[in-house]
């Protein structure tokens, strides 16, 4: 059966069950086009484009990438960019089940930039925590995002060919519930499949789609799938001098990889009390690059045992309080161990928290240790 839509009171209205995309047998790895599988291979994450646009702290100059950014990016070795996009942003206010035209076509014109510099666009619908939810538990409104999903779908196939685009449905789907995610990415994957038949999609675990959700995922039936992980292992690593999450991060610094409780014990007097615990515990994980490899090596088995293709489509480490020669050696052992298990991947972040950029738009400098940690070449001069 088919994705169904009829107008109803000016809204598109879900019609059927996706049988198209229901659980079954794994699909073979040579369904996703040779050419979106190679250009998969490494990208970057561009986080705050088209997200959090109502927020007055993302400073366009210093956030969002220009036309000579994406040349660069291309320049030193990536080959895509993934693109969250907001979809209360990309909604029609006076009808969530629409696109709002003006925005449709600036991300549409944005998408067709990316294009140009021979970069493919991963796009992935992004959402608040109560929006996700809701999408979880009120089966009209997941409908809803689903219709609204076919709408820019269409939109951009249209405009952007299949070997330069690809549809991410939904950024972690923040629940314990793997079913409620199952049925939610089948819905949003669903339409997306109908508005765009040749288009390449994507979906993920459940939670914050990390390697455990992943393995616990059974593989749809639809041919054109890649399945998605993030990865920040250890996470009091990658997340030390976070301002979110969890409030413990905010109070780590300095911690070292490779971690032994020898290097850390110099470093607890420092911290507040109630962080010593936590820091002594991570030395005493010894966390190393074989550790990192025993976490991979569950995706490169689940992947030979399912025949499809997966993607690591976030990892990265907060540079604000990590030392970079810590930083640098966390992310060439994670990118070495992901490019020798032949799983593509895509650094997190552009800008911002855990880029590989600073500064704004025509001056930015590069951090050209966290590029040579990726196996990147060394930026043009300005």
């Amino acid at each position: 059966m088919r994705f169904v839509i009829t107008r109803s009171f000016h809204r598109f209205r879900l019609l059927a069950v996706f049988a198209l995309l229901a659980l079954g047998a794994g699909s073979a790895l040579a369904e996703v086009p040779a050419v979106v599988q190679s250009k998969l291979s490494r990208g970057i994450n561009l986080s705050f484009w088209f997200a959090n646009r109502d927020n007055p702290k993302i400073e366009p100059r210093l956030f969002w990438p220009d036309r000579s950014d994406l040349a660069q990016l291309r320049s030193i070795g990536f080959r895509h960019v993934r693109i969250p996009l907001e979809r209360a942003w990309i909604a029609d206010p006076r009808d969530p089940s629409k696109i709002d035209p003006a925005h449709a076509d600036e991300f549409a014109r944005a998408v067709e930039l990316v294009a140009a510099n021979q970069l493919l666009a991963v796009v992935t619908l992004t959402t608040t925590t109560d929006d996700l939810d809701r999408m979880l538990t009120d089966k009209p409104w997941r409908d809803t995002v689903a219709a609204l999903w076919w709408s820019l779908a269409r939109q951009l196939s249209a405009r952007v060919p299949a070997d330069k685009l690809v549809f991410e449905v939904i950024n972690e789907p923040a629940t314990e519930n793997a079913a409620a995610s199952v049925a939610l990415m089948q819905t949003l994957a669903g339409a997306v499949r109908d508005a765009a038949p040749r288009h390449t999609i994507v979906v993920a675990g459940h939670k914050y789609s990390s390697v455990d959700e992943l393995v616990t995922l059974k593989p749809f039936l639809d041919t054109n799938l890649v399945y998605s992980f993030h990865f920040y292992e250890p996470m009091n690593f990658t997340h030390q001098g976070a301002w979110w999450g969890w409030p413990m991060w905010a109070k780590l610094r300095g911690l070292p990889y490779p971690s032994t409780e020898a290097l850390v014990a110099p470093l607890l007097a420092s911290l507040d009390a109630d962080a010593q615990p936590h820091a002594r515990y991570y030395g005493q994980q010894e966390w190393n690059r074989g550790k990192l490899a025993a976490i991979l090596d569950k995706v490169a088995q689940w992947q030979a045992q399912n025949g499809v293709p997966v993607w690591c489509s976030e990892f990265g480490a907060v540079k604000t309080n990590t030392a970079p020669a810590s930083r640098q050696a966390w992310l060439r052992d994670t990118r070495t161990l992901l490019e020798q298990r032949r799983i593509p991947w895509t650094h997190f972040d552009f800008s911002q928290h855990m880029g590989i950029v600073d500064g704004a738009q025509g001056e930015r400098v590069w951090d050209r240790g966290a590029l040579e940690a990726l196996g990147l070449g060394a930026p043009r001069s300005n």
